[in-house]
């Protein structure tokens, strides 16, 4: 019976470091030159989904709450702007954006 245990260096997974994140990536407003779409959702997924776009997309963004005249009444919802057009093509490709059924 061995009494000590070998580090392995192969077990380590690599840091994935975005420089981009040394300033705050995520905007408290939606810049007019920014890629958008909306859609409705509750704080837990939009919390989730601000986290996946942090570690996953890799410009400027932002998460805004906005209202939408639906019907005859006026709608709160979410409208997430992208600096990088790309950005948007990776969350729309990801499938958070799914509306039947939410992968959070």
């Amino acid at each position: 019976m061995k009494g000590t245990l070998k580090h392995r260096l192969g077990s380590q997974l690599p840091m994935r470091i975005n420089p981009k994140n040394f300033f705050n990536r995520k905007l408290d407003f939606l810049p007019p030159h920014f890629t958008t779409t909306s859609k409705y959702f509750n704080e837990y997924e939009e919390t989730k989904l601000n986290e996946w776009i942090y570690e996953n997309c890799f410009g400027r963004y932002c998460i805004v709450k906005t209202v939408k005249w639906d019907s005859d009444s006026w709608k709160g919802m979410t409208t997430i702007g992208f600096e990088e057009p790309s950005d948007l093509t990776l969350l729309a490709l990801s499938g958070r954006l799914n509306t039947q059924k939410s992968p959070f």
